[in-house]
């Protein structure tokens, strides 16, 4: 179990007993290892010395203890607090350490922490563990908006036109017919050759041209949102458990 050395306003108060007896100056705060939990604080001898926790002299138990105005009251009575075991480190009780205080305490009709008390009734408290789970919201990622350039085929349909050649036959009438027969009868005699022709006709079509230009598509932006799951914390909790012992002869 480590001392907290910064835990006001505690820090610095002045412990009372029970009673309201001044019993010396507050120097430490001693945490429970497995739930973190105030357990135990250091008093100074005197009631004017520095909160420093090299002037530890004292341990008494916190557990109860209510605080107001710079003072400390605590559940115990100064006769315990005054005869109670001194710690060998100023900044950590040891298991051992802890279990002397605990038969300390208990001993005295007064509750200490992990302990079981005898309260002077006949009855007796019983101590557990329990379990307090509370969430911190801490960064767990960082995001960012990337823009990347993909290729893809795409399939435009397009209309294009192009021109034809085809032949149109035109009915000869009046000096037409005539200018015609003269004409056939100079194509009957040039029937022999094999290039004959009206010559060329060039013809035309549509033929599509693809450009590619860059123009923007859509705006995106970043944002969050708040998503709620529900997750499992185990631990490992430690109850007491009140057994009758007798060193009665039984009938």
């Amino acid at each position: 179990m480590t001392s907290e050395p910064a835990l006001p306003p505690v820090i610095g108060a002045i412990a009372d007993d029970r009673d309201g007896t001044a019993l010396g100056t507050v120097t430490a705060v001693f945490l429970d290892d497995v739930t973190g939990e105030p357990t135990w604080v250091g008093l100074t001898d005197g009631l004017h010395a520095a909160p420093d926790s090299a002037d530890i002299a004292i341990v008494a138990p916190i557990v109860g203890a209510e605080s107001s105005g710079g003072r400390l009251r605590l559940t115990v009575p100064a006769e315990a607090v005054q005869t109670a075991p001194r710690p060998a480190a100023t900044d950590r009780l040891s298991p051992a350490e802890e279990e002397t205080l605990r038969r300390h305490y208990s001993g005295g009709g007064t509750y200490a922490p992990g302990g079981v008390a005898d309260t002077g009734d006949g009855s007796m408290t019983r101590s557990e563990e329990r379990l307090r789970v509370e969430s911190v919201r801490e960064p767990w990622a960082r995001a960012v908006l990337r823009v990347d350039t993909v290729t893809e085929e795409v399939m435009v349909p397009v209309t294009v036109t192009r021109q034809v050649a085809r032949i149109e036959y035109l009915p000869l009438r009046g000096t037409e017919e005539a200018a015609g027969e003269g004409r056939a009868a100079a194509d009957l005699a040039d029937s022999d050759r094999s290039d004959r022709s009206t010559g060329w006709v060039t013809l035309y079509s549509d033929q599509p041209v693809v450009t590619v230009e860059r123009a923007p598509a859509e705006r995106v932006r970043l944002t969050t949102s708040w998503v709620t799951e529900e997750e499992t914390v185990t631990d490992r909790l430690r109850r007491e458990e009140i057994a009758l012992e007798s060193d009665l002869p039984l009938r």
